[in-house]
């Protein structure tokens, strides 16, 4: 993994805000270098990350006390963002942490989800509070719907994979949580009205998926276990179906496996209305529905 520099890019021209963003960035690069040390791994990760974790919810108390002076019209949007890293993705990351016993896997998820989502946050939202970008405000769905979404979604996938799943985030934007491959589905509502649905499978989940599905042992991707991962997107849009009556009124017009890479594009160009990112006990797991 590389490390993280600060460039002038990241800069919002708000200096008590830019200093504690150089912070952040410090930490991170410290935590990197900790990792090389093979005798003290598990306590220096322990140490690195309590400290990592602090620090930013007292910058997040920080920022958004600064976004109420100057009253900041996104500070709702803003603060969700905020509440999900501290209530969601913090949280579920240090559990994985320690349910694995600081593995190499479960550093390296941590790391690239906080790399990733800090660098973003500071690039849109952080620096859309001095005007120097606009950013497009976030449709989710009602509150109450979402939490139907994640309940009947942690259901199908129990069901069909005997997988427990945790949500990691509410607002999963494409942080780096590994190698990971995606099924775009496109359907066409009764109204013809587009909807595109994209599940994101991590490589260890595949295989896990694959040789349940299978009924014997997948350990390579290969055609077999990418077959695997559309017959399963499927039968999770079927099944999701006889929770939603508009999912269930959609028809299946085309369906395809697309790299990471242009599912990056798709966050990057238009945030999809839902996404979220779950952790399974064999990998990490993406749904997000854009309308």
């Amino acid at each position: 993994m590389t490390t993280m520099e600060w460039n002038h890019r990241l800069d919002i021209g708000v200096e008590i805000l830019d200093n504690a963003h150089k912070k952040l960035f410090s930490i991170l690069r410290r935590m990197i270098r900790l990792r090389e040390d093979p005798g003290n791994h598990e306590l220096l990760c322990r140490e690195g990350i309590k400290f990592f974790k602090n620090y930013t919810l007292q910058h997040f108390a920080q920022e958004e006390a600064y976004m109420q002076s100057i009253g900041y019209s996104g500070y709702e949007t803003h603060k969700r963002l905020h509440d999900n890293m501290r209530d969601r993705t913090l949280p579920a990351l240090e559990q994985e942490l320690m349910d694995s016993d600081y593995s190499s896997d479960s550093v390296q998820h941590f790391m690239g989800i906080v790399m990733a989502w800090l660098t973003q946050h500071i690039m849109l939202e952080d620096r859309a509070l001095s005007g120097k970008v606009r950013v497009t405000p976030i449709h989710t769905p009602p509150e109450n719907i979402m939490q139907e979404l994640d309940h009947a979604f942690s259901e199908i996938i129990h069901t069909i994979l005997g997988l427990k799943t945790q949500i990691v985030s509410e607002c999963y934007r494409g942080e780096d949580v590994g190698e990971m491959t995606y099924c775009r589905l496109n359907y066409i509502s009764s109204s013809q009205k587009p909807l595109v649905v994209y599940l994101g499978f991590e490589e260890p989940l595949i295989l896990a998926a694959a040789s349940e599905m299978m009924g014997a042992a997948v350990k390579q991707i290969n055609k077999m276990s990418l077959s695997a991962v559309r017959l399963l997107s499927r039968s999770v849009m079927k099944n999701l179906g006889r929770h939603f009556s508009y999912v269930d009124a959609c028809q299946l017009k085309k369906e395809n496996l697309i790299p990471k890479e242009l599912m990056q594009k798709v966050f990057q160009n238009a945030c999809p209305a839902v996404s979220m990112l779950y952790r399974t006990s064999k990998g990490y797991l993406v749904f997000s529905i854009q309308m």
